[in-house]
């Protein structure tokens, strides 16, 4: 669990970003903790007063030190992570909520008027800033900050649901599509209903490098833009560190997620496993998440009576995974551990068919008792 201290003269601003929608599942769930505090109640003086006018005169007025202090130190524990939200600090960005999801205590102090006395700034620990631009105080972007912190949090959405957003791998999202497969003269591509799970995650990488060059050039880096589907190494031997591709038979080959920090190197677009202990556990991982998301979608159609097409859709993928496992799975998994998930597939299929079996016998009978009247 994480824990956000927010520190603010304005409390009630967060009653809504907190009771709705992830951030409120979150709370429930004890994933994260969130506490709202008024530093104005740490002010010693007359009408709990937080701020005064600046010395060397100018505009305006400036948040004291000494209520934020006292409210920090009363937080502040062994582990605890202090953020200034400031438009003059580092700007935040999809690495940074990464590794702030790490802490298990930030405390988030939120300004107001012409900013901070510049001694509160020796208190802190980082300043964060969410975009150049300048808002009338900093409880939007603590808002902002605790929604992407969270997200990352293990549980507060499904696993794995975030590591293709956008900017994980300085790459902006590829598109996504829902029912009907056709709307308005529009239709899903193609490739997205193949079962090829290769070519779709091959589309989705060009996507992806399309949508970045134009939307966002200035986060790409050509040379990191490689054919999809082939795995390139650098040849440190060469002096102009020309690429050469590789091909191992008898290999386990997957698409890694890139997390190459330097971006002066090319990206990988497949990896080649053969230590046959990494093939077992990896090769059982990615078969079992697929049937879990298969699960998951055997789960929505059997709970929804009109979703015909949703439920032929997930036959379909049944199928397909079956077919996977034996033709790609069985000779690094072995028949025993495949035949247990064949037994697991037949099961959601029966499951559906038994369900569109019954339906259809209702639909007959309730047919042949109409024409009966």
């Amino acid at each position: 669990m994480i824990k956000f201290d927010v520190l603010t003269l304005f409390p009630n601003m967060f009653d809504g970003f907190l009771s709705e929608s992830i951030i409120k599942r979150a709370i429930e769930d004890k994933l994260i903790k969130v506490d709202i505090t008024n530093f104005r109640d740490y002010s010693d003086l007359k009408n709990n007063q937080v701020d005064d006018t600046p010395y060397g005169g100018g505009e305006g007025m400036v948040l004291m030190c000494d209520p934020i202090v006292k409210a920090i130190e009363e937080k502040k524990k062994k582990n605890s992570k202090i953020i200034l939200m400031s438009p003059q600090g580092k700007r935040f960005d999809q690495k940074m909520a990464m590794d702030l999801s790490k802490e298990s205590h930030l405390i988030l102090v939120c300004g107001h008027y012409e900013g901070f006395d510049e001694r509160i700034k020796s208190f802190i620990d980082e300043e964060i800033s969410i975009g150049d631009y300048v808002l009338t105080g900093g409880e939007l972007p603590s808002m902002v900050l605790i929604d992407s912190i969270s997200r990352l949090v293990p549980g507060v959405i499904t696993e794995g649901s975030y590591e293709n957003d956008s900017f994980m791998d300085n790459l902006l999202d590829y598109p996504t599509y829902t029912k009907p497969r056709e709307y308005r003269g529009m239709k899903v591509p193609d490739v997205l209903l193949s079962g090829d799970h290769k070519k779709i995650d091959e589309w989705r990488k060009e996507k992806q490098i399309e949508s970045t060059k134009e939307k966002r050039p200035d986060l790409i880096n050509e040379k990191i833009i490689k054919e999809v589907g082939k795995y390139s190494l650098i040849d440190d031997n060469s002096n102009n560190k020309s690429l050469v591709s590789i091909n191992i038979e008898d290999s386990y080959n997957f698409l890694p997620n890139n997390k190459i920090k330097k971006s002066d190197l090319a990206s990988i677009s497949k990896v080649m496993i053969v230590e046959p202990t990494f093939i077992d556990k990896i090769a059982r991982q990615n078969v079992e998440k697929k049937i879990a998301i298969l699960m998951k979608q055997a789960n929505i159609v059997l709970n929804d009576e009109t979703d015909d097409e949703g439920a032929m859709y997930v036959l379909g993928e049944i199928d397909r995974m079956q077919g996977l496992l034996l033709t790609q799975y069985a000779k690094y998994l072995g028949m025993e551990y495949v035949s247990l998930m064949q037994i697991k597939l037949e099961a959601l299929k029966n499951g559906i068919n038994t369900k569109m079996m019954a339906k259809m016998n209702i639909q007959n009978f309730e047919t042949k008792r109409g024409r009966g009247r």
